[in-house]
């Protein structure tokens, strides 16, 4: 079941670390420092590509300042249907993600277009067993949407009780993540979010 965020708690920042422009220069450490600056939030990428080691999570932990979450996405090794490996390899991804403790935020899960929905249905029944709660979002087809709502996890870029909305201006009223591939988009809207709020 979806973990209950902080009451109109919205986390944005962006998808994937700063690196461009004025970033470029910039040691890891720095990098760091100006971002916890400007953002309460990341959604870290990397985590597509490779599961990060226990230390790595480890120093994301004590790197994150009060109030901080890292979002992650899911590894892209995930087939969406139920089975021993798949079980373990989600498991191995979300006890990691777990460890991140004050500092974890959502996770998005990114379903290919092609997922078999009765498959994609025992997956999430799955998913639900491995009884590791969390703030999950799911990329997914129109119609493989309704799956998720015994759950109470929700489709990005969809209405919902919280959001996970990415590159997309987020609802200041609502609870949840907001992430932009873009600095000036995530600051931009960061600005209209505040004024909103008053």
């Amino acid at each position: 079941m979806a973990r209950a965020l902080e009451p109109l708690m919205l986390y944005l920042g962006t998808s994937g670390w700063p690196s461009g422009g004025e970033w470029s220069g910039l040691s890891p450490r720095q990098r760091r420092r100006r971002y916890f600056g400007l953002f309460n939030s990341i959604e870290l990428v990397q985590t597509y590509r490779r599961v990060p080691d226990w230390d790595v999570v480890g120093r994301w932990r004590a790197y994150a300042p009060a109030g901080f979450v890292y979002s992650w996405v899911a590894p892209r090794y995930l087939t969406y249907r139920p089975g021993g490996e798949e079980r373990r390899g989600l498991r191995r991804f979300l006890r990691r993600h777990k460890r991140l403790g004050r500092a974890r935020g959502g996770v998005r899960f990114v379903v290919p277009d092609r997922a078999d929905p009765v498959a994609f249905g025992e997956w999430l029944a799955m998913l639900a067993e491995l009884e590791l709660p969390g703030d999950y979002a799911f990329e997914v087809k129109e119609e493989l949407s309704g799956l998720l709502e015994p759950y109470g996890w929700v489709a990005v870029n969809r209405p919902g009780a919280w959001q996970y909305a990415l590159d997309r201006p987020p609802a200041a009223h609502l609870p949840g993540y907001a992430y932009y591939s873009s600095l000036e988009t995530a600051l931009r809207h960061q600005r209209e979010v505040a004024a909103e709020r008053g």
